[in-house]
């Protein structure tokens, strides 16, 4: 009997350490879903340092990387964002799901539209074969 209240006892003591210092498990390195839109791969994300981080090493993969914030420095998400190439077809329209948008495109002339409250700001990009091309939209 004494046995079982000892492991009993330090099976609580256990649990409530691990309370006491939040989830023990670091989530950080998993990846972000990547996903396609009209055969389009894209990522994006950027809310908290960790998620940062990751799409920093992941977004080195992307030959187009968008970013949003408003004009004070504040990161937005949920931006609409539309991107139509060269002859005005749209080749992939998503919603960000942070601050940072990265996209794998044909090498060619796009142009981007992010909307965000109520406003739409539109930008050129210019796609190379080697290089990542960076665009940043301030609200």
């Amino acid at each position: 009997m004494t046995r079982y209240v000892v492991i009993f006892g330090g099976v609580c003591v256990f649990l409530l350490g691990l309370t006491s210092v939040g989830f023990p498990f670091d989530l950080s390195g998993l990846p972000l879903e990547t996903k396609t839109d009209k055969g389009i791969a894209y990522v994006s994300g950027g809310i908290g340092l960790d998620e940062r981080e990751t799409l920093s090493r992941v977004g080195q993969n992307y030959d187009l990387r968008l970013s949003f914030a408003e004009k004070a420095g504040n990161y937005l998400s949920d931006v609409e964002v539309v991107i139509k190439d060269a002859e005005g077809k749209t080749a992939l329209e998503a919603i960000s799901q942070g601050p940072w948008f990265f996209a794998k495109l044909p090498t060619g002339q796009y142009t981007i539209l992010a909307s965000m409250k109520g406003k739409t700001h539109q930008q050129m990009a210019r796609v190379i074969a080697h290089g990542q091309t960076s665009l940043y939209f301030y609200w």
